[in-house]
């Protein structure tokens, strides 16, 4: 049986091995693009959330934590595309 699998696969490409600093670069790729997700998301839900509040301070509070994640993802965004131009 085994004689028969490598018959099959003799033509087939071979699949080279990565090795462990590209291995953890597209980890950690997948970690910042993660990230830049979950970023967005909160930014959103503070805007959401400053436009319910009825106590102007925790609105301002809500829109300035908006700001400071929009900023972030904007970082990890360059970093990204830093990461992925080497």
């Amino acid at each position: 049986m085994l004689s028969l699998f490598k018959f099959i696969n003799q033509n087939k490409p071979k699949l080279r091995e990565f090795d462990p600093t590209t291995v953890q670069r597209i980890k950690e790729g997948a970690f910042v693009v993660k990230i830049i997700s979950e970023t967005e998301v909160a930014a959103r839900k503070c805007n959401f959330y400053a436009g319910n509040c009825t106590d102007q301070e925790i609105a301002n509070y809500f829109r300035e934590e908006a700001d400071k994640l929009r900023k972030a993802k904007l970082f990890f965004q360059e970093y990204y595309e830093a990461m992925t131009k080497e």
